[in-house]
């Protein structure tokens, strides 16, 4: 498994381009006899089941689990010889080592398919998604035809992350939100250019670009004293341009130039679906505002949305108990994690849950250029989902 995982690191793909970390991942299933293997769904999307002859989803449960086919655009500066192929693209989130687990377990019920599927009639899938990093993959897979057409009736849905920070081994989880909803607002204003000697025969953005700024740097503040929101709430400014955005350096700057754009991006985040749609609100109406004060033209978008992942008592509970039988530490997160996973599209229509799998304290952070998934916690990972299949209580 640790030579499956550097493998899968070493071709890691950005989101929506991982045809080559797909590929493998079919042929190791390929290897461990599923029932049928479905690929392309939502793009690189790929679903594995295992499944009996008479298996009834009237009858029969269906418990599925998902790992993340995605790297992240950031450059790898680790001399090891499963480094990164592609230059600037690399495994930051240890999304090499989620897919690894399930590849585990897949060999798991290669060895053990009579006991498991054909004895007991439960179903297994396992799920790798693409575009997770962007918040696209999940509704991609949910909204194509070839997933819909399999009328998959999952009753449990499964699905962990590695955290660095806590100790090695350690489960973490909780009911209701587990990590925040978010999504990347970009409000983008338009005026008219005007020489700089007479700024006052043009449209210049530049006070409605500042008071924007303003206004999201202060909107969760603002916010939480007017007691709108129900929980935590959080706006960040990323990004703000005025003029164009192509300027390589500061001799590319047209000094005689009164500037007709301007752009502000902020990520906008909440443990709540209802609180990022108001944050999202009153982003809208200020833009508005400052479009209508200014006279200037207003495009508003949205990228990377993350709706929030929530967590069923019930699903909790299996996870708590797959610890305790294994003998791992539990810890019950006393608040959510305030990063997003697009995992929370599953849970919107599935009994499911996420739990946390500690990476390490001493390992770096998610997305850190130095970050490499610990081989060390993938038995645990495939220990943890194993147990979740072997559970009685998920009766057929």
């Amino acid at each position: 498994m640790i030579k499956t995982r550097q493998s899968l690191h070493k071709i890691a793909e950005l989101s929506n381009q991982e045809y080559k970390t797909a590929q493998f991942v079919v042929d190791f299933l390929a290897t461990c006899n599923p029932t049928s293997i479905h690929q392309n769904i939502g793009n690189t999307g790929i679903i594995a089941i295992w499944e009996s002859d008479n298996f009834d989803s009237t009858q029969h449960k269906t418990i599925a689990f998902r790992a993340e086919l995605d790297a992240l655009p950031i450059p790898e500066p680790n001399n090891f010889e499963y480094k990164s192929e592609h230059q600037g693209v690399s495994h930051k989130c240890g999304h090499d080592g989620h897919m690894t687990i399930l590849l585990g377990v897949a060999a798991y019920l290669k060895n053990n398919f009579y006991k498991i599927i054909q004895k007991t009639g439960k179903r297994i899938i396992l799920l790798f998604q693409p575009a997770e990093e962007t918040g696209e993959g999940a509704l991609q897979m949910l909204e194509d035809e070839k997933m819909q057409k399999l009328n998959l009736k999952i009753d449990y849905f499964f699905a962990l992350h590695n955290i660095p920070s806590y100790q090695k081994n350690l489960i973490v989880c909780r009911e209701n939100t587990f990590a925040a909803a978010s999504t990347g607002i970009i409000v983008e204003f338009e005026g008219l250019t005007s020489h700089a000697a007479e700024p006052q025969n043009g449209k210049n953005p530049a006070l409605a670009l500042s008071e924007l700024t303003q206004f999201l740097y202060f909107l969760s503040e603002n916010t939480i004293k007017e007691k709108e929101n129900k929980d935590f709430v959080l706006a960040t400014v990323v990004d703000a341009i005025l003029g164009e955005t192509s300027r390589k350096s500061f001799d590319d700057i047209a000094f005689g130039v009164s500037p007709a754009k301007a752009r502000v991006c902020a990520t906008l985040r909440s443990y709540l679906d209802e609180d990022l749609q108001l944050l999202s609100q009153r982003t809208e109406q200020k833009a508005q505002e400052l479009a209508k004060k200014y006279d200037l033209k207003l495009k508003i978008s949205y990228s990377e949305k993350f709706a929030a992942t929530t967590n069923t008592e019930q699903s909790v509970e299996l996870i708590q108990k797959a610890a305790t039988k294994l003998g791992l530490k539990y810890q019950n997160k006393e608040k959510p994690f305030s990063w997003s996973e697009d995992f929370g599209q599953f849970t919107q229509r599935f009994e499911g849950a996420m739990f946390g799998l500690g990476s390490g304290k001493n390992t770096p952070k998610l997305h850190h250029s130095n970050y490499d998934f610990p081989d060390d916690i993938t038995q645990t990972g495939i220990d943890m989902f194993v147990a979740l299949i072997q559970n009685s209580e998920i009766r057929s």
